[in-house]
């Protein structure tokens, strides 16, 4: 019962804390909610704030011009590689992307040459070996996929 009774008188210390933390200027009598009226137009008067934005991405380098955008596909040569391993080719559906898009490529543009993915070597990174086999194939563009 004594213990109950410590409880109890805890509570009823701690509870007029809480709520006063819950008390809004509005439910200040007038003067104090004038005072804190107040202190704000003066922290208004103060020297205004400059904010710097940065962009989190950093400078941008450019290195080179990128190619220019073809006109067309008509009679163009297009290099489609997949980053990718041999034995996980058909592991995602970069494969069956590739061989749809080639189709679809083919229906549109009568005139275009496809090196398929297959002719390419995989591999996850584009590699020495691999910028070398796509530029001995000297595509007029080239598609990339990731994610085998």
């Amino acid at each position: 019962m004594r213990r109950k009774l410590i409880w109890i008188v805890v509570a009823l210390m701690v509870m007029p804390a809480m709520l006063a933390g819950f008390i809004t200027p509005s439910a200040l009598p007038l003067d104090t909610a004038q005072e804190t009226g107040k202190q704000k137009k003066a922290a208004a008067k103060q020297a205004p704030v400059t904010l710097t934005v940065l962009n989190p991405q950093g400078p941008v380098k450019k290195n080179r011009d990128l190619a220019p955008r073809l006109g067309t596909l008509d009679g163009k040569k297009v290099a489609l590689w997949l980053s990718a391993t041999p034995d996980q080719v058909y592991a995602g559906k970069g494969a069956e992307l590739y061989d749809l898009l080639a189709k679809m490529l083919k229906e549109k543009f009568a005139d275009i040459k496809i090196v398929p993915y297959a002719d390419l070597p995989m591999k996850f990174a584009p590699e020495n070996e691999v910028v070398t086999a796509i530029a001995a194939a000297k595509p007029d563009a080239v598609v990339a996929a990731f994610g085998g």
